[in-house]
């Protein structure tokens, strides 16, 4: 046998399992034999009323029908969206004249994949609920970005293929895509992606297998042959109804690994927990067999009575004594193999029960804890037993014993005729069995199915005693017993029941079925006072509110109003109704007639109570909105506008409350309007939030005047309220001053350059400019100018400058600025140096020859001996006293000055220029110290700069004086040698380089020779 390997990631949600084993009992195909009697005591029946005539039978043609209004009405429960189409494809009307009506979609003419829901409708036609495919919603676009071809070649099927566009919602987010059909296989590839969304293999007709259980014995399975000839234990005449091999693997937090089962000749299982098949024999068996006994004994298909089957995953974990149900992650089922010495957990009441979570999550969705945890315990206790009389095996015969075939415990998990006896059940209620184990308390659940299916005292299924002084109890068989617990499942029992509210559920089901005063019904009271349930404990069942006629009634303060409630009791008992935060003017009665006047306008929040004589109430929730005329917040006490150069803008605002009205009202309903206004205004709402308005008066004025505004403000009643505001439009005003005015002197010349004036309300547009100079006169520019050059103007004096806007009202204010004259003091220090040294150059820069003027760019230049024009050797800045400094290092003799280019106000100077004089040096080398007397010797050096033809005179020491022995004159390097003999002595000799224009004289060092 071969196993194809899968890994797959399911949430898990909520694990519901046998209880510390882990499976439950249920009802044979023919009745139980009554065992025993009760007659039940006077006084024990809830106050309810006889089962009412039965209702005409209602056609699936009308079921239809009313089924596509309430779809109309409901969209967002069926995941409706725009572009689609509903067509039914079948209607069931039950015995009750409750209405199922299933449906397939399309979306803009496209088959949606998964689109199919049920509409549940109540007798008279009104929505229920829905079961619906899809997750959410369909929203996708337009056009595909994937071509058929690329979705084709993308599918990689071979052979002949057929495909077509659709909406994929089978899993997930719907998203348009394309389905490829071809031999033996479909692939849905997403047509905007281009990845393939889900690929399966086509099924052919269903097969006959048989199998060989541990638990189940020989049975025969319906099972799928693949395209390849194999087979697989799906149940196609059964939804699908699947089983897998989980690998021994626990699923911790999803499925997690598992194999698919294969097998070539479809005989499956060998009976010994040798063969992995042999688990899953039973496993199908008992999902087979659940399948049919809903179907033939309730007329469901399948736990959600949608046609849809479930998945089973067996050889879970490790010799695991439990079995689970995975309700809302994967709706599936987990079994493990059981202890070493016991058995799997696929024995038949086992593989029910855990079905029976999923009918129960379908239906009354009994949370899993407390007392309605119990009763979702019990109820697949309940149908375990009834499934197995259903089959009636030999190999497993039936009986009311809880995974029994599984050997964890003797005689079994659980046992339903007296729950107690496995030590750790009970069987009586107490006020403490919410806080047991769901697997314990659900025993007084499952004594009370077995008192009613069979009756109290001893019979071949047990032996059951009544708890307390309860009377026995007569049994009524399973068939019949199973039909009201059904009933009361699917009808009567919410997520919240507990015991004393099943109580309650399971006797209305028997009213409905079999009437109050029936046998059946008295059997019901019995045995639910045989576990202890008899009435008494905290009531159940609160009154249900009918449609209110209106949840926010909307009247107009003074109009009278009249609201009849309606509300239906589940002990159908009168109920009586009260009101709380009702609008003053308005009450209700207690037969819940609303009705008044509302005397005050606003939002009331009121509270209505519906209550039977037990002291069950239930509350709902009315939002009145009592309206009345809008109301004016603020307003401008007055408008006043100033003309500009031809109009004037004018923008005010006022503000409207109309609340609550707002609430109820269309959007944009509210309207504001003005008259007497300047021509040229309107007014329109700009803003609304939370029932405020904000109406925006404005518009273009072109002339002086005034008057008075009336602004009216109208709700969507067409109530109104008016503000008058008086409004004047004054002359408009001459122009402001110019801005950026700036004057920058040149040589004799000035430019003076502005910009246009600011704008300003009621302020005329400049139609030119006058520019005035003093000392000096005024000059008229047209209006687009923004410059002005001044000529014949004198650098060393001040000037004042101004410039003022011309209008057709008169010239506008002006803005001035001063021209100065630029002072540049300059010195050298030391004002003589030595080829190769530095002079400091420093000045100032001040404005009229005063005041120091910082920040101010210097260029400093030197003109060297012999050149006739400046350059440039430093840009410095002044600091914050207006002092520069430069560095000058020079060859020859120069003349230094200041250059300042001129600035915003002040004129361009040039300093008077200051002298650096620059000394050779020279230097002076004997090429012997001690030379013979009468033998000649060189005596040379080097001047710099280095210049030729420069004289250059040797000279000796005598006493004080120097006296010239000889001159020569410089190389064009600057070097230069004597050659002379000396007499006998001691001579002090130096050298002497004449200046001239480019530098001045300079002196050697001294040299002494000894001649001998």
């Amino acid at each position: 046998m071969a196993a194809r390997h899968h890994g797959a990631l399911i949430a898990l949600t909520a694990t519901l399992a046998l209880a510390g084993c882990g499976s439950a009992p249920a009802a044979p195909r023919e009745s139980a034999t009554p065992l025993g009697s009760t007659t039940p005591r006077e006084g024990a029946t809830p106050p309810v009323k006889a089962a009412p005539p039965a209702a005409p039978k209602i056609a699936p043609t009308a079921a239809i029908g009313a089924a596509k209004s309430e779809i109309r009405r409901n969209g967002k429960a069926v995941k409706s969206a725009p572009g689609e189409k509903y067509q039914a494809v079948d209607a069931v009307v039950d015995d009750g004249g409750e209405q199922h009506v299933r449906f397939q979609r399309t979306h803009e003419g496209l088959p949606v994949l998964g689109g199919d829901f049920v509409v549940h409708s109540t007798a008279d036609g009104s929505f229920r609920s829905a079961t619906v495919a899809q997750d959410q919603a369909i929203d996708i676009p337009a056009t595909t970005k994937i071509s058929r071809a690329d979705a084709i070649e993308t599918a990689g099927l071979t052979g002949r293929t057929e495909t077509r566009k659709v909406v994929d919602a089978l899993d997930g987010r719907p998203a348009l895509a394309w389905e490829v059909t071809g031999h033996a296989k479909v692939v849905i590839v997403d047509a905007t992606t281009g990845r393939v969304r889900l690929a399966y293999d086509t099924v052919h007709t269903a097969e006959k297998g048989t199998g060989h259980g541990l638990h189940a014995g020989e049975v025969e399975l319906n099972t799928t042959r693949r395209a390849d000839g194999t087979y697989a234990l799906v149940d196609t005449e059964r939804g699908g109804n699947t089983v897998r091999d989980a690998l021994n693997d626990y699923y911790y937090s999803g499925i997690g690994k598992y194999a698919e089962f294969s097998d070539s000749d479809n005989a499956w299982g060998d009976g010994t927990r040798a063969d992995r098949a042999t688990a899953a024999v039973d496993a199908l068996y008992g999902m087979a067999q659940t399948w049919d006994y809903l179907k033939d004994t309730f007329g469901r298909r399948g736990i959600g009575d949608d046609g849809k089957g479930v998945t089973a995953y067996v050889h879970h974990s490790t010799d695991q004594a439990n079995a689970a149900w995975f309700g809302t992650s994967c709706a599936c089922m987990t079994f493990g193999d059981g202890r070493a010495t016991g058995a799997p957990f696929t024995a038949l009441d086992v593989v029910a029960h855990e079905m029976a979570h999923g009918l129960t999550d379908h239906t009354a969705n009994l949370v899993y804890r407390g007392e309605s945890g119990a009763l979702n315990e019990a109820t697949s206790d309940i149908f375990g037993t009834l499934v197995e009389f259903y089959a009636n095996n030999p190999v497993d015969p039936p009986d009311y014993l809880a995974g029994e075939q599984t050997r964890t415990r003797e005689p079994a998990l659980r046992r339903m005729d007296e729950p107690s006896l496995d030590g750790k059940s009970v069987s009586c209620w107490t006020p403490t069995a919410k806080d047991l184990d769901v697997h314990h308390s659900s025993g007084i659940g499952n004594k009370f199915f077995y008192n009613l299916a069979v009756g109290s005292g001893t019979s071949p299924w047990g032996q059951s005693t009544p708890c307390g002084d309860a009377g026995p109890v007569t049994g009524i068989g399973n068939d019949k017993a199973a039909q009201i617990w059904y009933r009361a499942l699917t009808l009567y029992m919410v997520s919240n029941t507990d015991y004393a509210g099943a109580r309650v559920g399971t006797l209305l089901a028997a009213t409905d079925l079999h009437g109050q005063d029936s046998v059946e019904w008295s059997a019901v009271d019995a045995a639910w006072r045989a576990v202890g349930v008899d009435g008494s404990q905290p009531g159940w069942g609160t009154p249900e509110f009918g449609p209110i006629p209106d949840s926010v009634p909307t009247p107009r303060a003074g109009e009278t109003v009249s609201y009849q409630l309606t509300a239906r009791d589940p002990q159908r008992q009168e109920v009586t109704f009260s009101a709380t935060g009702l609008p003053p003017g308005v009450s209700i009665t207690p037969a819940g007639l609303i009705s008044g006047a509302p005397t005050t306008r606003g939002e009331y929040r009121s509270s209505v109570t519906a209550t039977d004589p037990d002291g069950n109430s239930t509350e709902s929730s009315m939002r009145w909105v009592v309206k009345g005329p809008p109301l004016v917040d603020s307003a401008p006490a007055d408008m006043i506008m100033q003309m500009g150069a031809i109009t004037t803008v004018g923008i005010y605002h006022v503000t409207f409350t109309d609340a609550p009205d707002w609430q109820v009202d269309p959007t944009n309903s509210f309207k504001a309007s003005v008259t007497g206004a300047p021509d040229g205004f309107n007014a329109r709402i700009r803003s609304q939030a939370q029932g405020t308005f904000i109406a925006e008066v404005s518009g273009v004025v072109r002339t002086p005047g005034s008057g008075t505004a009336v602004v009216t403000g109208t709700d969507a009643d067409g109530d109104q309220v008016t503000v008058s505001i008086p409004w004047e439009v004054r002359p408009a005003k001459t122009p402001s001053a110019p801005i950026g005015v700036q004057v920058t002197g040149g040589n004799g010349t000035a430019l003076v350059t502005w910009d246009r004036p600011t704008p300003g309300i009621g302020k005329l547009l400049p139609e030119g400019y006058v520019v005035r100079v003093s000392p000096g006169a005024e000059t008229r520019v047209g209006e687009d100018a923004r410059s002005l050059t001044l000529t014949g103007l004198d650098s060393r004096r001040a000037y004042t400058v101004g410039v003022r806007a011309t209008s057709k009202s008169g010239d506008g204010p002006e803005q001035t600025i001063t021209l100065a004259p630029t002072g540049l003091p300059l010195s050298a220090s030391p004002a003589a140096i030595t080829y190769g040294q530095a002079s400091t150059v420093s000045g100032r820069v001040l404005r009229d020859n005063t005041t120091p003027v910082a920040g101010a760019t210097v260029i400093v230049e030197h003109r060297p001996a012999g050149k006739t024009t400046w350059s440039r050797f430093a840009t410095v800045r002044t600091d914050s006293k207006g002092v520069w400094r430069a560095t000058a290092k020079s060859a020859t003799t120069s003349a230094i000055r200041a250059r300042y280019t001129g600035s915003a106000g002040l004129w361009p100077a040039t300093s008077a220029h200051a002298w650096i004089s620059v000394r050779y040096t020279i230097t002076a080398k004997a090429s012997t110290t001690k030379p013979k007397a009468n033998k000649k010797i060189n005596v040379s050096g080097t001047a710099k700069p280095a210049r030729g033809g420069v004289n250059v005179t040797l000279q000796y020491r005598k006493g004080t004086r120097w006296i010239t022995i000889t001159s020569t004159r410089t190389t064009a390097t600057g070097a230069y040698t004597f050659s002379r003999a000396f007499k006998r002595g001691t001579w002090h000799l130096r050298t002497v380089i004449s200046g001239g224009s480019y530098n001045t004289t300079s002196t050697s060092a001294s040299v002494k020779i000894k001649v001998t």
